[in-house]
């Protein structure tokens, strides 16, 4: 706190002035005598920043100096200075001063720090603010601090603030400002009290200029992998000429991306799973400080899937003698979202839902072969090994020709008119059925037409079936060839005597 001792020496003062004027003739008196000017003495109250010229993360020291000996023997506001009094010979001094000063925001004081006494730093408006009480003098006085006590490093007392540089860059220190009161009083024959106030005005510090050294570490700032992919990554510096074997490399989730650091400090990332992530490249300092660069945001995704061909007909058939079941190569295709290939397909798993086809698998593509006939569509999954809920479906239909079909003999009764003809074929899966009956012999005795027999009176007819003719599915002409066979039907008059009997065919010729 500041002391309160001028009141004590009002007497003093004025005992002073007096012999001042009445010592004024000695030799003494005229080698000390001053006329104290209300300005401030420039240089005064220094504030130097050490050292002017470092690295990003090392320490910095801001210092605040009070100097004695240059309020003490400055006699104007010219800067013509006067030695003064010996130290010892004062019976008081006392130096109160304020000031305050904007720290660069390339700057910060650390938190673990303790400030010297009176000082304090804001860190919401980075506002530096301090009070300086400076008090020596004879113990008589009451005053327990000497003024010889004051004269290490020629009379000047010193406060130091502590500064870590946070970014690399160039700083000007140019915001601070003081005001004081500065009261000494000598206690010899012919003393001349020194009582300075400046406190309207402030004064200003002088412009320090500090650089704080560093690199700048640019790397992409967003990628897209797809799941498998890999790609290698290499930072750039500015200033170029840090050596890249000096680079680290880091990321957050580990489980989304592989990382591999290469010689001469890049990079190779592989994406693992479905996910996003951050990868950064720091730089140690000599220091130990570690800069980093911004921040890569990697978005890791499953490729979009197609299925080729989406739908396709498979056929079973009989050919020379042998059972033909085509096959069909089905392809997981896998795409980015610009639509380019992914260069490393993933493997792929496939299902149907039908024992009309049977599977091959073979990574990204499957073999699919007909069995025998479907009633329907046959779906084909296809869908990533690792990642079962990706998937894409095809569909599959599997034409099954006859390879048999029985035509028996029949008798019929004119009640029985018209008649459908029952044709069976085989296999039973066969679901290539249709058919065509034409009547060869007694078209007097009955018509044909869509499977149905019209009777028109008693007698027999030769009816021939053909199968149904599917060469314009098959171009390169194979496929099944077409089944006809001949049967007969005795049509008689009356009704059937024992509905629901069947009647034994037989032989009419």
């Amino acid at each position: 706190m500041k002391r309160q001792l001028r009141s004590k020496y009002g007497l003093v003062i004025i005992v002073g002035m007096l012999m001042i004027s009445i010592a004024y003739s000695t030799a003494f008196a005229k080698k000390i005598e001053i006329e104290q000017s209300a300005s401030p003495i420039i240089g005064e109250v220094k504030r130097t920043i050490s050292p002017i010229t470092g690295w990003v993360g090392s320490e910095f020291t801001l210092t605040y100096t009070f100097d004695l000996n240059m309020i003490l023997n400055t006699v104007d506001d010219s800067g013509k200075k006067s030695k003064g009094p010996d130290m010892n010979s004062y019976a008081l001094i006392e130096w109160d001063a304020e000031f305050v000063e904007t720290i660069p925001v390339g700057f910060d004081v650390p938190k673990d720090v303790n400030l010297p006494e009176g000082f304090h730093f804001d860190r919401d408006n980075r506002t530096l603010t301090g009070n300086v009480n400076i008090v020596c003098g004879k113990k008589k006085a009451g005053i327990e601090q000497k003024c010889k006590d004051l004269q290490t490093n020629e009379l000047m007392q010193s406060f130091s603030i502590p500064l870590t540089a946070k970014e690399p860059g160039s700083y000007t220190f140019d915001t601070g400002k003081y005001k004081y009161t500065f009261y000494a009083d000598h206690a010899g024959q012919g003393s001349t009290k020194h009582n300075r106030s400046y406190e309207n005005n402030p004064g200003a510090l002088s412009t320090e200029v500090v650089t704080v050294k560093g690199i700048d570490i640019t790397i992409p700032n967003n990628l897209t992998l797809y799941v498998g992919e890999e790609t290698p990554l290499r930072a750039k510096f500015s200033p170029d000429s840090v050596s890249d074997s000096a680079i680290s490399w880091e990321v957050v989730d580990s489980d989304i991306l592989k990382l591999k650091t290469n010689e001469k400090g890049s990079a190779t990332i592989e994406a693992k799973k479905v996910g996003e992530t951050i990868v950064r490249a720091t730089y140690k300092y000599p220091n130990g400080y570690i800069a980093k660069s911004n921040d890569l945001r990697v978005d890791v995704k499953l490729p979009k899937l197609t299925v080729t061909p989406e739908t396709t007909k498979l056929w079973v058939y009989l050919k020379d003698g042998e059972i033909v079941k085509q096959t069909k190569t089905l392809t997981l295709n896998q795409f980015k979202d610009d639509n380019s290939t992914i260069a490393k397909q993933l493997n792929a798993t496939w299902t149907s839902n039908s024992s009309a086809i049977s599977l091959s698998p073979d990574g990204a593509a499957v073999v699919v072969q007909a069995e025998h006939g479907s009633q329907g569509n046959v779906e084909i999954v296809g869908q990533l090994a690792d990642f079962s809920e990706h998937s894409k479906t095809a569909s599959v239909y599997v034409n099954e020709y006859p390879q048999k079909v029985s035509t028996p003999n029949v008798v019929l009764y004119m009640s029985q008119s018209p008649y459908t003809y029952p044709v069976k074929f085989w296999p039973e899966t066969a679901n290539v059925t249709g058919y065509g009956l034409t009547v060869l012999e007694g078209t007097d005795v009955m018509t044909a037409k869509d499977g149905v027999l019209t009777l028109l009176k008693p007698g027999i007819a030769k009816i021939i079936l053909v199968t149904e003719d599917v060469s314009k599915s098959f171009e390169r002409g194979e496929g099944p060839k077409v089944i006809s066979q001949t049967f007969y039907v005795r049509v008689k008059a009356g009704t059937d005597p024992n509905p629901g009997t069947e009647d034994p065919s037989g032989d009419f010729y």
